[in-house]
């Protein structure tokens, strides 16, 4: 309305100006500026381009002209900037990617747990076996290459002997066994690490403060995943105990940083995150001891399975062992 009345006192003046001698057209094109954003297409972030639709700008007939006081100047109104008719949509859509982030960073926390808590049963059932099966592979090798002095004999002895030693550094620091969660203590867990990583995600906070963010994020992560709901309870109240006020000025300031021109950008940040954990949930979907894990119900039986294959391989080393040996004198 400021911008339509501002058109017509000017055509207004122009008419006192010229007394009527120059004809003033009914409607004034609009300026070079108006002309040019009435042209631009703005590139849509979830659907195909969308133009804007030209408005023409011309005078009110029921906006009457006020009167004037002679010698008195009459301040042309301001020109009120036009809002950006893609903001709101461009808000939601950050909302949408903010939630399947969260979604998704869930689901793969929630397969990272599961495949732990397989692999740790799996060594609780076979860790014993496979380290003497090693062993006795690494022996036989051994003695096979000293016998034989080939290249391809030695070459095999010196990738069973990584084998071993690697295996060996592997359980030196075997993590302990995760607790066992009731029904109402895992819906607590998933639901206390849902609220702590929205709330702590580096993505979310200020540049300031990105570092620390970064760092309770990590602690949530392995909180979640050891199962840890006294430890993911300490978290979620430290993060409660943060001021009130900064946390709303933070906000405000990513409210305010999202309704500028930074908008589009975080939208493509997000969109990359997204694609970056489906990629991560696909991924673990496809790895052999995910798909393992997720049968709970055959545990038992492939680790038997598996255990009957180890103790048959030891016992055929151990006699492949005894034929390399030397006889005693």
């Amino acid at each position: 309305m400021g911008f339509r009345l501002s058109l017509a006192r000017v055509r207004a003046a122009l008419s006192r100006i010229f007394g009527g001698k120059a004809a003033v057209p009914a409607t004034l094109p609009p300026p070079p500026a108006v002309a040019a954003a009435e042209a631009v297409v703005v590139a849509a972030v979830d659907g195909p381009p969308v133009a804007h639709v030209p408005i023409e700008v011309k005078a009110s007939p029921a906006v009457a002209e006020p009167e004037t006081t002679p010698g008195l100047e009459v301040e042309p109104a301001a020109i009120a900037a036009a809002p950006d008719p893609d903001a709101e949509r461009l808000l939601a859509r950050c909302a949408r990617l903010e939630g399947q982030r969260l979604e998704l960073t869930t689901r793969l926390a929630d397969m990272q747990q599961q495949l732990r808590r397989y692999e740790q049963q799996q060594y609780l059932a076979l860790g014993e076996i496979v380290g003497e099966c090693l062993r006795l592979r690494q022996e036989y090798l051994s003695l096979k290459a000293a016998r034989s002095g080939t290249a391809a004999d030695r070459e095999q002895a010196r990738q069973a002997d990584e084998d071993f030693d690697a295996y060996r550094r592997s359980t030196e620091h075997t993590a302990a066994p995760l607790p066992e969660l009731d029904e109402d203590e895992q819906d607590e867990l998933r639901r206390l690490y849902r609220a702590a990583a929205m709330r702590c995600h580096p993505d979310r906070a200020a540049e300031a403060e990105r570092a620390q963010a970064h760092e309770i994020f990590l602690r949530v992560q392995a909180a979640y995943q050891a199962c840890d709901l006294a430890g993911l309870r300490g978290i979620t109240a430290e993060l409660a105990g943060l001021a009130r006020h900064a946390q709303d000025t933070g906000a405000a300031l990513e409210g305010a940083a999202l309704a500028g021109s930074g908008v589009r950008r975080r939208v493509a940040e997000l969109q990359t995150q997204v694609a970056d954990l489906i990629l991560a949930v696909q991924t673990l979907q496809l790895d052999a001891n995910y798909r393992q894990a997720v049968q709970v119900d055959c545990w038992d039986s492939n680790f038997a399975e598996a255990r009957a294959g180890f103790e048959a391989e030891c016992e055929a080393l151990r006699r492949q062992i005894a034929s390399l040996e030397p006889v005693p004198a």
